[in-house]
């Protein structure tokens, strides 16, 4: 496999991360561009007023006020965004299972919950953060399933863009094990961070509470497609390396597990 992980490691590309602007993404992900700083990134979101971004960039240049600059920038924590469909190319980007990607910054969290009851059907959604905020991981339990019910049984099936950091990963752990009646399986794009001692210790310790973790197989980026994505009945073209990545990624799941 070593060969495979300089492989891997180089098919990184420059992207943008796609905006909620949907001219914006179509034309960052035509072509490999360097991800905005944050500052940049403030002010074409509308998250700094233009009049105050005006004033700290003339700071800047006049090198006269730099701590009101800094204070105008500094960004609040993100929201969760929940929804029913995902914007197709905010998928193709932030699911694609490449390694050290530059951009992808964000957690998307697609969730299936069986609630033991064939009448209710299916409850069926997607979570979206930022690192700067809470993670979707403890947001499903908070936002996405805050009608639990200890007499029911749950089967909740997540596919996320990277694996749980450590400190979502003890959290999911405290839930499981208050939540006895709860089976959770994980499918993940790419591992987050794997090499890391914690990160490696969060997986075993999900592993040990029972909860399922496997590498999403190309066909599962299909499903994702058809389930959980505005698709507009266009099928799924796969990434080239789709394949060959997520057997790295299997690779180095199994290692750390057993």
């Amino acid at each position: 496999m070593a060969d495979r992980n300089r492989t891997v490691r180089r098919k990184e590309r420059k992207e943008k991360e796609p905006d909620q602007a949907t001219k914006d993404v179509k034309k960052d992900l035509k072509k490999d561009e360097k991800v905005p700083d944050e500052g940049a990134k403030a002010v074409e979101n509308g998250e700094v007023p233009s009049g105050e971004a005006a004033e700290a960039s003339g700071s800047v240049e006049n090198g006269e006020n730099k701590e009101l600059q800094l204070e105008l920038l500094e960004l609040p924590p993100f929201e969760i965004i929940t929804g029913d469909r995902i914007d197709p190319l905010l998928f193709k980007f932030q699911f694609k299972n490449v390694e050290y990607s530059s951009g992808r910054n964000k957690t998307f969290l697609c969730y299936l919950v069986d609630q033991g009851n064939a009448a209710d059907g299916l409850l069926r959604g997607y979570l979206e953060d930022e690192h700067t905020g809470a993670h979707a991981e403890e947001a499903f339990f908070t936002q996405s399933l805050p009608d639990y019910d200890p007499a029911r049984k749950y089967t909740v099936t997540w596919y996320v863009s990277s694996s749980p950091c450590s400190a979502c990963a003890t959290k999911i752990v405290e839930f499981l094990k208050v939540r006895k009646n709860l089976k959770l399986s994980i499918f993940a794009s790419r591992l987050f961070e794997w090499e890391e001692p914690e990160i490696q210790a969060g997986l075993k310790a999900l592993h040990a509470a029972g909860c399922k973790l496997r590498v999403m197989k190309p066909l599962d980026f299909s499903y994702i497609w058809d389930t959980f994505v505005e698709n507009e009945d266009q099928p799924l073209n796969l990434w080239e390396d789709c394949k060959e990545n997520y057997e790295y990624y299997h690779e180095k799941l199994a290692d750390i597990l057993q």
